[in-house]
C-alpha cells in the first residue's frame, strides 16, 4: 500500500509523536512492503532551521518536511501546517491517510473527503478528559473546543487510541475504534549497566509533567540519601521556573538539568538510573515509561490516565496520587530502601514490554487496520 502519515512535529522538537511515527513506519515499510511518505512540518530552532528530507528503511519511508519553516508555537506555522499537506495527498494516489494528534486532523479529514484514501487517525492523548495543567492562557478555552472539534467531530474510516481509557470517549463519536498501544525498540533499550542510587526524570519539562512536583518530593529526603542525585533530562517552558525551585529549595547542587542529550546518553541514563519517575497528570501512553521499562529501570509513576493501566503497582512500578510531592517522597524513599524490591519491578517490566510492546507488534496490528478498511 501507499501510505501518507501527517505528524505535527518532528525532531529537533522532543516528544513520543515523532517516535511513534517514525518507528511505525520503519516497521510497517521492512515488514510488510509499504510505501510510506511521512509529512510534518519544517522548523526552526535556536536559530537553526530543520527542513531537510530525510529517507529510513532504505528509502521506502521518506521524511517531508513542509513550509513555512517557522519555530514550533509559530500561529502561522500551525495554522499553515493544517493546510500545507493536501496538495501533496491530492496528488499521492494514497491508499490510506493516517494522521496524528491532533492538527493533522484537519488535512486528514479533507483527504477523506477530496481523495479516494481510507482515512486513520490516531489520539496519542487528550486533554479533552484532562486539561489540567495543558495551558492556563486566555485562549486555552478556544483551543480545547479545536481540539474537541478535530478529534471528536470530524468523521474518519478508523480512529486508534494509545490508551483503553479514551476508547470509550472516541466509540461515543466514531462507530470504529480500536486500542493500539505504543511500542519500544527492545534493541536500544537493554539496560546493560550498573545501576547507580540516581533518580531520573526524562522528557519534556511542561505544565503536564508537574516535575515541580519531584523536585519537592526530592528536596524533602535528599539529604537521607547523599549519594542521590536528581537527574532531569530535557527542555521545555518550565525549564526556568524549575531551576530557580530547586535554588529556592537549597538542592540545586544535588539537582542536575541535563538538558538535550544525545540518544546514546538517553540510553545510558535509563540503563543506570537507580529509579526513573514520571510524574504527569495526564498521559496518552508515555514512550518515556516503555524505555525506562525496556531498560529494566525501577519506575515511579503517577495513577492518572495513560499510566495506571499499564503499570501494576508493586509488580511492574509503584503508583503514587498526582499532584502530590509528599506521597512521592515516600514512594522514593521506599525505592532507594529496598533496592532489591524496586529492581524487581523493573526485571517484571522488562518480560512485560517483551511480550507485549514491540513495535513489530504495534505494525502488524496497524497493518491488519489498513487490510480491513482499504
Amino acid at each position: 500500500m501507499k501510505i501518507a502519515m501527517l505528524q505535527d512535529d518532528w525532531w529537533p522538537r522532543t516528544g513520543g509523536g515523532p517516535v511513534h511515527v517514525k518507528e511505525l513506519s520503519v516497521a510497517l515499510a521492512e515488514n510488510f512492503g509499504h510505501e510510506i511518505d511521512i509529512y510534518t512540518r519544517a522548523l526552526q530552532q535556536d536559530g537553526d532551521q530543520y527542513k531537510q528530507t530525510e529517507q529510513f528503511a532504505g528509502g521506502a519511508v521518506t521524511l517531508h518536511r513542509l513550509g513555512p519553516c517557522t519555530e514550533y508555537w509559530n500561529p502561522v506555522g500551525r495554522i499553515a501546517s493544517m493546510v500545507t499537506p493536501l496538495p501533496k495527498l491530492l496528488a499521492g494516489d494514497y491508499d490510506i491517510i493516517h494522521g496524528h494528534t491532533f492538527l493533522p486532523a484537519m488535512p486528514t479529514r479533507l483527504g477523506k473527503v477530496l481523495t479516494d484514501a481510507s482515512t486513520v487517525f490516531t489520539v496519542h492523548g487528550t486533554a479533552i478528559t484532562s486539561g489540567v495543567g495543558r495551558d492556563t492562557s486566555k485562549l486555552a478555552g478556544a483551543k480545547l473546543r479545536i481540539e474537541r472539534q478535530f478529534v471528536l467531530g470530524f468523521d474518519y474510516d478508523h480512529v486508534i487510541s494509545v490508551n483503553n481509557e479514551h476508547v470509550g470517549l472516541l466509540a461515543d463519536h466514531h462507530p470504529n475504534v480500536s486500542c493500539i498501544p505504543n511500542g519500544v525498540d527492545l534493541d536500544r533499550f537493554s539496560g546493560d549497566l550498573e545501576r547507580s542510587s540516581d533518580i531520573l526524570f526524562l522528557g519534556r519539562l511542561a505544565p503536564k509533567k508537574r516535575v515541580s512536583d519531584l523536585i519537592r518530593a526530592f528536596a524533602q529526603f535528599e539529604s537521607e540519601f547523599p549519594e542521590t542525585d536528581l537527574i532531569i533530562v530535557g527542555t521545555g517552558p518550565k525549564q526556568e521556573e524549575l531551576v530557580e525551585l530547586a535554588n529556592d529549595l537549597n538542592v540545586s547542587d544535588r539537582v542536575i538539568f541535563e538538558g538535550r542529550v544525545s540518544d546514546e546518553a538517553v540510553t545510558r541514563h535509563y540503563a543506570s538510573a537507580g529509579v526513573f519517575v514520571l510524574p504527569s497528570v495526564w498521559e496518552g501512553h508515555p514512550l518515556t515509561l516503555l524505555e525506562a521499562w525496556a531498560s529494566g529501570a525501577p519506575v515511579i509513576a503517577t495513577s492518572v490516565e495513560g499510566i495506571e493501566e499499564f503499570v501494576d503497582h508493586r509488580e511492574t512500578g509503584y503508583l503514587v496520587p498526582p499532584k502530590s510531592p509528599d506521597e512521592l517522597a515516600d514512594g522514593l524513599r521506599f525505592a532507594l530502601d529496598n533496592p532489591d524490591k524496586a529492581c524487581k519491578w523493573g526485571e517484571n517490566a522488562r518480560k512485560l514490554v517483551e511480550a507485549e510492546y514491540s513495535w513489530d507488534g504495534v505494525a502488524e496490528r496497524t497493518h491488519q487496520l489498513y487490510t480491513d478498511i482499504a
